[in-house]
């Protein structure tokens, strides 16, 4: 046992004031802001995605499915909105950072394959008690909110409780959180935190080879990585070029035969091994560059314990195609690059990777089918891409805003917290 009194970490918040804050803190979301593509010449995404067969139902046994993988580029810009966004929780005040994010993405031929919107919020650093010194912190996120006489007379408190009172200080779980929709019909909500950072020059490792969560194959389709993949090797195992009746383990009927296709898939600029681990197009793009620090952060709709995010799901996609869980990643780096005049300039890079689990139909256990859907790409600040190298611009096909003549100009309205 130690000696001594020992100096409690649980401490409250700093007491909140009228017009507290007075900006928004945005911690590591303030990186995003701005717009990422892709450029000439530069990696490109690419997505892979199975989809119920045509003729089938959700209770098809064995799950005929339709795959599709191709590259595309992207256009995904961010805005940081100067105004704290005010939670009240009794004795907790919480002030989120909201940046609004809006993606379009099209293929190799130029046509739109999806667009999507939302909102991702800084909700404060997880870590007690709040730091002066803190760049995450400060301005603070979290503020205590004590009952005062006005407000035990205003909200007809007496007698339950008077003057003084303060309940225990909510910490925050995750310090991220980030809402989208998706035009398929399915609304999203991740939860999360910066999993790692580092200055030390060196690339993010991205993944370990044939890793299963990485794979476009679950094991409910029947791969096994060690079985089916070549250990230590990008080569295409051999088993791939035998006909469907020829594989082993039941001919037509066995897994080979099943999941056979994504192996062999070359369409849409998409083919081997990027079809079975799409992130190894991100540690591809990573060669050879100079890194000089970067941070990634991990977001879910599932955690191990405590309160959960979200999928939910128009009727027709819970019914038939029915999205179960996502989980994102994304890694905000910095290079050193050599730029038009061969001087060294500091640029920032953007990778990510989304896996959304689909379930439909049933394997030959009876259970339902796990179904990944990955997207991964590689994107730089547009800013940081010489014009020559710039692609152009993506236009969603919206219907006009027909306005009015002799509309005031907009004026910017700022937020105002008071006790009321």
């Amino acid at each position: 046992m130690t000696k001594g009194s020992q100096v409690s970490s649980v401490k409250p918040y700093l007491e909140w004031q009228e017009s507290q804050p007075t900006g928004a803190q945005f911690g590591i979301l303030s990186k995003l802001h701005g717009t990422w593509v892709n450029w000439q010449g530069g990696p490109r995404g690419l997505h892979t995605t199975c989809m119920p067969s045509p003729g089938t139902s959700s209770e098809t046994i064995f799950g005929v499915f339709h795959f599709k993988s191709q590259q595309y580029r992207e256009q995904l810009k961010f805005t940081c909105v100067n105004a704290p966004v005010r939670n009240r929780g009794g004795s907790n005040e919480q002030f989120n950072g909201a940046v609004k994010y809006e993606t379009a993405i099209i293929d190799n031929d130029n046509v739109l394959q999806h667009f999507e919107n939302g909102m991702y919020l800084w909700l404060g650093d997880n870590t007690m008690p709040w730091q002066a010194d803190s760049p995450e912190q400060n301005p603070p996120t979290m503020f205590k909110h004590s009952s005062s006489a006005e407000s035990v007379k205003v909200d007809a408190a007496d007698p339950v409780m008077g003057a003084g009172e303060l309940g225990p200080q909510f910490v925050p779980p995750h310090s991220i959180s980030r809402s989208g929709v998706i035009p398929h019909g399915t609304t999203i909500h991740l939860t999360g935190k910066v999993a790692h950072s580092s200055n030390e020059g060196v690339a993010p490792h991205i993944s370990d080879l044939w890793q299963q969560a990485s794979l476009s194959i679950s094991p409910t389709m029947g791969m096994n990585p060690e079985r089916d993949l070549i250990a230590g090797s990008r080569e295409k195992p051999k088993w791939t070029a035998l006909p469907r009746e020829d594989q082993e383990g039941g001919g037509l009927n066995s897994a080979r035969a099943y999941f056979q296709r994504i192996f062999n898939y070359d369409q849409f600029g998409a083919k081997y091994p990027y079809t079975v681990q799409p992130n190894l197009l991100l540690t591809d793009a990573n060669k050879d560059l100079k890194f000089k620090k970067f941070d990634l952060i991990e977001l879910d709709s599932q955690h191990d314990t405590g309160v959960q995010g979200a999928t939910v799901n128009n009727v027709m996609i819970e019914r038939y195609c029915r999205v179960a869980r996502m989980r994102h990643r994304m890694w905000l780096e910095e290079l050193e690059v050599e730029d038009e005049n061969g001087k060294l300039k500091v640029i920032e890079q953007l990778q990510y990777e989304q896996i959304v689990d689909f379930e439909f139909m049933f394997g030959s256990s009876g259970e339902t089918t796990l179904w990944p859907h990955i997207q991964v790409n590689t994107l730089r600040r547009l800013e940081d891409i010489p014009i020559d190298k710039q692609l152009t611009p993506i236009k969603l096909p919206e219907e006009a805003d027909k306005g009015a003549e002799g509309v005031p100009e907009p004026v910017v309205r700022n937020m105002k917290h008071t006790r009321e």
